[in-house]
């Protein structure tokens, strides 16, 4: 958990997880088998009903922030 932590925090490269993670493919992997288990979505979920308990947020209130533009170089 401490390498896909640390990837999520740096951007960097899996391969480029420091050896004191375990390997950068190792910790890849997993984050895959993860992604594909609901496992992050599940600890998303836990951490808003955690902060709801505890904030009490205003679901009947919400923003959203996006930008459209156009590629570039013709991608889709």
């Amino acid at each position: 958990m401490a390498g896909i932590i640390y990837r999520m925090k740096t951007g960097c490269q899996w391969r480029a997880i420091p050896n004191d993670f375990g390997s950068g493919q190792t910790c890849h992997r997993r984050f895959q088998e993860w992604e594909r288990a609901g496992v992050f979505k599940k600890i998303y979920k836990s951490i808003l009903k955690y902060y709801d308990v505890k904030n009490k947020i205003a679901w009947d209130w919400a923003s959203m922030d996006s930008a459209m533009v156009k590629a570039s170089k013709g991608g889709v």
